[in-house]
């Protein structure tokens, strides 16, 4: 994909002086053509420097294209403190992904993340995550219909090699390991994740920040992210609406009409970011702005901050549609259409539980049903049930 970078802007921004200043010469009939000559060959030449530029950048990494471009590279480590009342002498947060986790929880970095981001990523350095604590991980709980998912989704079971699946606690981290290939332990001081955390507690409002300090991390390592909430059940492959253009790419709870309307309400249950320096700064901006929202979750947070991100950082930013990322919330009818379904507007595990199952149920007769009685639109969803809506 053509892609235009940052040492590119001069050049497009003398191209437009120079059409202005021929419309302005244009109407002096003896300097008309002399300027004629001369602008042909400005752009004739700035034309050159791009086309070289593009040849030359649209087959380097996304690290290339940004940390590299804009002077800086990412460090070999960049080490969190998420510790809880954290003192002055830097403890830091457990993360392990060894089969026997530590149980001391200072002075261990997220450079242990780096061998497992090297073995999940794609090709172009992206990464799929996830989070999962006891309450989700337990024998047919969410985990099992989320990784089901990808089973019985269309050809997209081959996303799991790319998917990591952090563990917010012990428990989850063993049960992990008993299905997936990619598990990590990641536990921070004076926090219990292990229970069910109730929409809106405060138990549930740290547990949601928590992604958007990995996040961070993952891209500043060099890797874009796909962060996925464990109760969206993917069903087709979603990277057919992911483009390098955007900065920031994810799913609506309401969505109006234009993909690039800050209007839309965002449901950050799942979204893209890709990697750049900016993009890091970004993150941290998001994570920083809790302090100016107390007791909101990250989605909240950044409904509220989402055009300040778009003016100081230049933000391109994309909205899906819900007829294609869907939820409870707001979902398409048409299942031809729909890519993925979370169940947003829901509350409880019992609740969620119940009505995922549904998803599951209902897509499985969808896909054995002939293309004919697919076509014809007749079969749609039986859900929600019993959730909140």
């Amino acid at each position: 994909m053509w892609q235009i970078i940052p040492y590119q802007e001069p050049l497009l921004r003398l191209l437009r002086e120079l059409k202005k200043g021929g419309e302005m010469m244009s109407d002096n009939k003896n300097c008309a053509p002399l300027w004629n000559v001369l602008l042909g060959a400005a752009i004739a030449a700035a034309f050159m420097v791009l086309l070289f530029s593009i040849t030359t950048e649209q087959n380097k990494s996304p690290l290339d294209l940004g940390l590299r471009i804009e002077g800086q590279v990412p460090p070999n480590c960049v080490c969190l403190n998420e510790t809880k009342n954290a003192p002055t002498n830097n403890t830091e947060v457990l993360v392990s992904e060894t089969k026997n986790a530590p149980t001391n929880k200072t002075q261990t970095t997220f450079e242990d993340l780096l061998p497992l981001l090297k073995n999940a990523s794609m090709d172009d350095n992206t990464v799929i995550f996830t989070e999962v604590n006891d309450a989700f991980a337990n024998p047919g709980s969410i985990l099992d219909l989320f990784l089901e998912s990808f089973h019985v989704g269309e050809n997209i079971a081959r996303l799991l090699d790319h998917l990591i699946i952090i563990a917010m606690d012990q428990v989850s981290f063993e049960r992990c390991k008993s299905l997936h290939r990619h598990c990590y332990l990641f536990q921070i001081d004076g926090l219990n994740f292990e229970s069910e955390k109730f929409y809106m507690t405060k138990g549930f409002v740290d547990l949601v920040w928590t992604k958007i300090k990995l996040m961070r991390q993952m891209v500043e390592f060099g890797y874009n992210v796909v962060f996925t909430d464990l109760d969206v059940l993917w069903l087709r492959n979603i990277f057919k609406f992911i483009s390098v253009y955007y900065d920031i790419t994810l799913s609506s709870d309401m969505y109006f009409g234009r993909p690039e309307d800050t209007g839309n309400f965002p449901n950050t249950g799942l979204f893209y970011v890709k990697s750049t320096a900016k993009n890091a700064e970004v993150l941290n901006f998001w994570y920083e702005a809790r302090n100016r929202f107390p007791d909101q979750n990250e989605q909240s947070v950044f409904n509220e901050i989402k055009n300040e991100l778009v003016d100081r950082f230049q933000v391109k930013m994309r909205f899906l549609e819900t007829d294609y990322l869907s939820g409870f919330c707001n979902y398409g009818k048409d299942m031809n259409k729909v890519y993925s379904m979370q169940s947003n507007c829901c509350v409880g595990l019992a609740n969620k539980l119940n009505d995922l199952r549904g998803v599951l149920d209902d897509w499985k007769k969808y896909m054995s049903l002939s293309s004919e009685e697919k076509n014809n639109g007749n079969f749609t969803w039986t859900i929600p049930r019993i959730c909140l809506h």
